[in-house]
């Protein structure tokens, strides 16, 4: 039988840049399996105009390797785009361009399967390896795979609200499934858009340049204080990085906690260019008699939802005021965010497994859950290793730890000492 040095179960930007990253590397032997017939990143949101939150060098591998053959810069000079790129003068890339970029990479390498399912995950104590049990969704067929390795890169799956769950349908649904959705949405009399990140704030400024002018109004609730612009100010930049990791790991659980409720605007906010871009057209359509009946409600906590043959009766609570508010809706967006999960095929190897007391992976600082460092996790690290969990630009950075760990040497040297800052008290 083949064994695998690693393999990596599901194929989203993480993996696929630890996928690209590997490559490089002689001795080791990879595999990476996906259940979806393509890579195709965030569907329901490929909205026109919408634009990453992190710059054109937070790739795949640049942040680890900027002479890798899957730079994004490469993949301009491939696709005949990279002078059309330059003189765009554009810090952030489209998020269609970056989806291209990761089918371009997908097209270059060979140890990645999509249409595979992974089922189950077993131990074989004789031989010292995992035993992945996967099907392919086209035929059915089951194949097995060994690994001395995993890293398991299933990504998020949509948070909804408990009040909300009942309800969920064409009319209300998650943002994930905006544009799935859309041209349904565009024949309601008014529309409610909930949450207060990025997502948010694309579907907001996509309805409002939309053609349609909903009667009954569209609105957008947040539970926050204020619409709030990412902070990309240099100190806080200087979070993004290693140095910030190793401080906020070294931290109580409890700090931790603590402390993540404090950074919302490091990585749950938006774009100052699309805030001003919602904030002109507001503008611009009521300079042009256009009046559409908007709404924007801040410190407006959703708590319950009524249905009747007209809608939907939102249920908000003031966060500041303690009043409720009632909002009829046709249709409901829901922009909650994501949430973890602990995916089923792990059940049999869970005793090898750390937990926390929340029941979150117990997280090591090299990214492994596990005594041996032979499982490793993507994506799941945000209550152990802080708000850069989910950045795409520290995603190489991840993957290069991930790789020095298993070859037990440091292949990829990562910088130390980034900011002028200095984040803790040494011991």
């Amino acid at each position: 039988m083949e064994i695998y040095d690693l393999i990596g179960i599901g194929i989203g930007p993480f993996n696929l840049g630890l996928a690209a990253l590997s490559s490089s590397i002689p001795e080791l032997n990879c595999f990476f399996m996906d259940q979806s017939d393509q890579f195709d990143w965030h569907p329901g949101l490929m909205i026109e105009g919408a634009r990453l939150q992190v710059p054109f060098y937070a790739d795949l591998v640049t942040l680890a390797d900027p002479c890798s053959p899957f730079t994004y810069m490469n993949f301009l000079k491939q696709t005949g785009r990279m002078f059309r790129f330059a003189i765009n003068e554009q810090y952030f890339p489209l998020r269609t361009e970056y989806n291209r970029y990761c089918q371009w990479v997908v097209s270059k390498l060979n140890s990645l399967q999509f249409g595979l399912r992974c089922e189950r995950i077993a131990y074989n104590r004789s031989q010292k390896v995992y035993e992945i049990l996967s099907r392919e969704t086209s035929s059915g067929k089951e194949k097995i795979f060994f690994a001395k390795r995993l890293v398991i890169g299933v990504g998020t799956v949509p948070y909804i609200p408990e009040c909300a769950k009942s309800k969920v349908c064409k009319a209300l649904f998650h943002a994930s499934e905006y544009l799935r959705h859309k041209n349904e949405l565009l024949k309601n009399g008014s529309v409610t858009i909930i949450g207060s990140g990025q997502s948010a704030a694309e579907i907001f400024r996509d309805l409002l340049n939309s053609q349609v002018r909903f009667k009954s109004g569209l609105n957008w609730f947040t539970r926050s204080a204020r619409i709030y612009p990412m902070d990309y100010s240099r100190f806080a930049l200087e979070m993004t990085s290693p140095d910030y990791i190793n401080h906020f790991f070294g931290l109580d659980a409890d700090v931790k906690s603590r402390v993540l409720k404090t950074q919302d605007q490091l990585y749950k906010a938006i774009n100052i260019d699309l805030i001003r871009d919602i904030s002109e057209t507001l503008y611009r359509q009521e300079l042009d008699g256009i009046n559409p009946t908007v709404q924007i409600r801040p410190n407006c906590e959703l708590v319950n939802i009524g249905k009747d043959q007209h809608g939907f009766n939102l249920e908000f609570h003031h966060l500041e005021t303690g009043r409720t508010l009632i909002q009829k809706s046709a249709g409901v967006i829901l922009a909650t965010g994501y949430k973890n999960f602990i995916p089923a095929f792990m059940e049999p190897i869970k005793e090898r497994i750390g937990f926390s007391k929340s029941d979150n992976y117990s997280v090591n600082r090299n990214y492994s859950v596990d005594d041996n460092n032979s499982v490793f996790v993507q994506n799941a690290d945000l209550h152990s290793h802080g708000f850069n969990s989910a950045d795409l630009g520290m995603g190489p950075y991840r993957n290069a730890t991930i790789l020095n760990t298993i070859l037990g040497k440091e292949y990829f040297k990562m910088e130390a000492n980034i900011g002028f800052q200095t984040f803790g008290i040494p011991t």
